[in-house]
C-alpha cells in the first residue's frame, strides 16, 4: 500500500468531520434564530399597534388596544421611556403551549423579559379580561406586568452595564437573586400591587400573615424605591448608583411613617 493510500482514510475521516461540525453548527444557528425570533415558527395571531408588537395564541380581541393604551401611558412615567424603543410582546391562553425551547416562556412567576432584543413572555393571560397569571395561578392585571416586564427593556436599553453590574454589587441582590433597585422601580412604574398598602405595612411589622413570599418581596422593593423617590426626591438613575441597602431604606420609610402617624 503506498502513502497516498494511506493517507485517504485520513482525508476522507477530515472531512466528515469538517462536514459534521458544519452541520452542527447550522442547526445551533437555527435553533438560536427561533430562540431569539419565536414569532416566525408560531402563535395564531399577531397586531402592530404603536410602539407593540404582540403575539397570541388565538385570535387577539379588541380589547387588547385598552390595554396598550393604558401601557403606554404607565411606562411614558419613566424617566427612561424612549418612544423609539419598540416591544415584542408573547403571549399565550395556555400555559402547557411552547415549552419546548429554552429562554421563551417562564416556568415559574408571571412573566420576564429579555432586553438585548426586546422581547417580552407571560406565563399565562386573558386579552379579553386585561388577567395574566402566574404559575400558581395568582391573578394580576395584563397592563400592569406589561409595564413592569417593559421597564425592564428600557432601564436596560437606557443603563446596560450599570444594570448588569447591580449583579456584582451586595447591596442591591436580595437573597431571592433579584436586584431590588430595578425590580422596585418596574413595580412603581407598573402600579396594581398584588399587595396593598395597608397589608404590605402590616406584614413589615409582623401584624398580619405573610403572603406568596415573592408578591411580600416586590412589595418591599417597590416601596423603597417608591419612598426614595417620592420621599427623598431621588431619581432612579441616582437610586441605581447608590450604595443603599434595601434593610436601611424600608427602616426609614416605616419610621418616617409612624412619624407621620403620631403628628410629628
Amino acid at each position: 500500500m503506498t502513502a497516498q493510500e494511506n493517507t485517504l482514510p485520513a482525508l476522507k475521516k477530515k472531512k466528515l468531520v469538517k462536514q459534521c461540525a458544519l452541520v452542527f453548527s447550522f442547526l445551533v444557528f437555527i435553533l438560536a434564530i427561533v430562540i431569539l425570533f419565536p414569532q416566525i415558527y408560531y402563535f395564531n395571531d399577531k397586531i402592530k399597534y404603536k410602539n407593540f408588537q404582540v403575539f397570541y395564541d388565538q385570535k387577539i380581541p379588541n380589547e387588547i388596544f385598552p390595554i396598550l393604551d393604558n401601557v403606554e401611558q404607565l411606562i411614558q412615567k419613566s424617566e427612561c421611556y424612549d418612544p423609539d424603543l419598540n416591544f415584542k410582546i408573547f403571549l399565550r391562553s395556555d400555559a402547557n403551549k411552547y415549552n419546548l425551547l429554552p429562554f421563551q416562556f417562564p416556568e415559574v412567576g408571571s412573566g420576564h423579559a429579555i432586553p438585548g432584543i426586546k422581547n417580552v413572555f407571560l406565563y399565562k393571560s386573558n386579552c379579553s379580561t386585561d388577567t395574566t397569571y402566574n404559575h400558581l395561578g395568582h391573578a394580576r392585571s395584563l397592563s400592569s406586568v406589561l409595564a413592569h416586564e417593559l421597564t425592564h427593556v428600557m432601564v436596560e436599553s437606557k443603563w446596560f452595564f450599570k444594570a448588569k453590574m447591580a449583579y456584582f454589587d451586595k447591596n442591591s441582590l436580595t437573597p431571592f437573586g433579584a436586584l431590588w433597585k430595578e425590580e422596585g422601580y418596574a413595580e412603581y412604574i407598573a402600579g396594581n400591587l398584588p399587595i396593598k398598602m395597608e397589608e404590605g405595612i402590616k406584614l413589615l411589622e409582623g401584624t398580619s400573615k405573610k403572603h406568596y413570599s415573592p408578591n411580600f418581596e416586590y412589595f418591599k422593593y417597590w416601596l423603597a424605591v417608591r419612598h426614595l423617590i417620592l420621599k427623598k426626591q431621588m431619581t432612579f438613575e441616582e437610586i441605581l448608583s447608590s450604595d443603599l441597602q434595601l434593610a436601611t431604606v424600608l427602616e426609614d420609610a416605616l419610621q418616617e411613617r409612624t412619624q407621620k402617624a403620631d403628628g410629628y
